[in-house]
């Protein structure tokens, strides 16, 4: 199911957003003479005035909400959101309740339904954020539904040696400079290009292949593009006295 479809089934269920929102906060679990029981149920009782939060402590509150945090091997995102948001509630309710003030106190946070005439829009924003997470997958990642798996055939080279080769690379490369933020994202696909031109028939060393001044990144593109050429059997790889040399197919 589309998330445009699930989001037309939530509203056509009538679904209600309460203060917290949609997700619940996680059990946090409250204990003190005035108020037993799970953070959720204390923003609401608040909420309705049915507490007193001036008799309970806010400090062993806060403390459960860190030690969720420290502790869930997996803590998700909205659960917290929505634990954190009942907390500054609290202590922004206790702290109007302390301190003196001429104004009134807040307005009760309201629920509220969605709007069914805002749907339509939903679902067009949501139908171009799908069709832009296609087409970026498409332009910068390689697809995860691959049918055969190419074998890379190192031809008795370590990855060991290739990262000795890649290093002695990089300690030739000149520093970094200044890049622009509007520069225009490179591919790998013009890489390889510039590499093909570069890499003969002929037995190389990766840094012979490099001519001239070169920073860290140039580097590590020449590095990728020869791994990548390497897979789709463009370019071979050898170990001639410990150094691997590469060559076109």
């Amino acid at each position: 199911m589309s998330r445009s479809s699930l989001l037309t089934k939530q509203v056509e269920s009538d679904w209600k957003v309460s203060g917290l929102g949609l997700i619940a906060p996680p059990p946090i679990t409250i204990e003190s003479p005035h108020f037993s029981g799970s953070l959720a149920t204390l923003f609401e009782v608040v909420q309705a005035h049915k507490v007193d939060l001036r008799d309970v402590p806010l400090l062993p509150i806060c403390e459960a909400y860190f030690r969720y945090l420290a502790e869930q091997p997996e803590v998700t995102v909205d659960e917290a959101a929505a634990a954190l948001c009942a907390l500054c509630f609290l202590l922004e309710r206790k702290a109007w309740l302390l301190l003196p003030s001429p104004e009134p106190e807040p307005e009760e946070l309201l629920a509220f339904e969605f709007d069914p005439t805002a749907l339509g829009e939903l679902e067009v924003a949501i139908a171009a954020l799908e069709i832009w997470h296609e087409e970026r997958s498409n332009l910068h990642f390689r697809s995860v539904q691959v049918e055969q798996e190419v074998e890379l055939d190192f031809g008795g080279v370590s990855i060991s040696d290739l990262a000795r080769a890649f290093e002695e690379l990089l300690a030739k490369a000149e520093p970094e400079p200044m890049e622009s933020l509007a520069a225009d994202r490179r591919s790998i696909h013009d890489q390889i290009r510039t590499v093909r031109e570069a890499l003969t028939r002929a037995w190389a060393t990766l840094p012979s292949l490099v001519q001239g001044q070169f920073t860290r990144t140039e580097a590590v593109w020449w590095f990728l593009a020869l791994l990548e050429m390497i897979r789709q059997r463009i370019a071979k790889v050898r170990l001639v006295e410990g150094e691997p040399q590469f060559a076109l197919i």
